[in-house]
This record gives structure tokens, sequence and C-alpha cells, in this order.
């Protein structure tokens, strides 16, 4: 098969595409489940992350949060600057470093921890049900491989 059919083909997909179609299909399952609670997916990510790290020694910067989602600066930015909005955060001069904003959940975001949480959950029952724990184990080891070949860029 060429290299025009693998990429474009509609029945054998290339690795790349069957990655990029199972992202595509899990991040609208779970955005899907998020909506009701007027939240994207990163902004649940954050809710989640700050709530487990409450009244940290280390301030949590928007950069932490960028370094643990993988998300660019930008994208962040928006996902924050609407989370505000909504009264789920707020974002502070921190009383150890006055150059640095920390970042924490308001009332209304610790509200919706529980909620985020056993949306991922769900999903993670979902993969569960279809997959052994074998095919998991599996699946998580090659793609990981997969992962830290190309944050290598090669």
């Amino acid at each position: 098969m060429s290299n025009e059919n693998i990429v474009l083909s509609t029945t054998n997909l290339s690795i790349s595409r069957l990655i990029h179609n199972m992202d595509k299909a899990d991040f609208n399952l779970i955005n899907e489940r998020l909506k009701p609670y007027n939240l994207s997916n990163i902004q649940a990510l954050i809710i989640i992350y700050l709530f487990n790290n409450p009244n940290s020694k280390d301030i949590i910067k928007q950069k932490d949060l960028e370094i643990a989602f993988g998300v660019t600066n930008p994208t962040m930015t928006i996902s924050l600057k609407s989370m505000i909005k909504k009264g789920l955060i707020i974002k502070e001069r921190s009383n150890l470093d006055k150059r640095v904003y920390a970042l924490n959940l308001t009332t209304e975001g610790k509200n919706l921890y529980p909620k985020c949480l056993s949306i991922y959950t769900e999903v993670e029952a979902i993969y569960a049900s279809i997959l052994t724990k074998e095919e998991i184990t599996e699946f998580t080891r090659i793609s990981n491989k997969i992962i830290n070949f190309l944050k290598k860029k090669h």
C-alpha cells in the first residue's frame, strides 16, 4: 500500500489517524458530560488539579498548569480568564512573592470538584468495560513509548 493510501484510507487507518480519531472521540465524550456545568475539558482538569493542591507550599501558577496539561500559554490564558469570569477561581498576588500570581479555587469552583472527578472516573470505567486489564496495561505501555519518542522531536 502506498503512503498516500495509508494516510487517506478510510478502512485501514494509519496510526496517526487512529490516535487523532481516538483523542477526538475521548475529547467529545468528556466535553459532552461537562456541558451541563459549562466547563471545558481543560477547565475541569484545572479544578481537579487546584482542589488536590490546596494551600500548597508551592504557589500554583499559570505556567505550572500549562506544563501539567501540555497546553500553550494562550490556551491556558483563555481558560483561566473564563474561569475567573465564571467565579470558579481567583488570581491574586502571592504573599510569598509579589511578582507572582497564585491561582486558587473559589467555593463555587470547589463545589464542582466532585462532579468533575466523577466524569473522569466514569470515562475510565467505560474504558475498563471495553478493555481487559492486560489490554489497558499494554495500551498504556505503547502510548507512553510513542509519547516519549515524539517528545524528543524525532
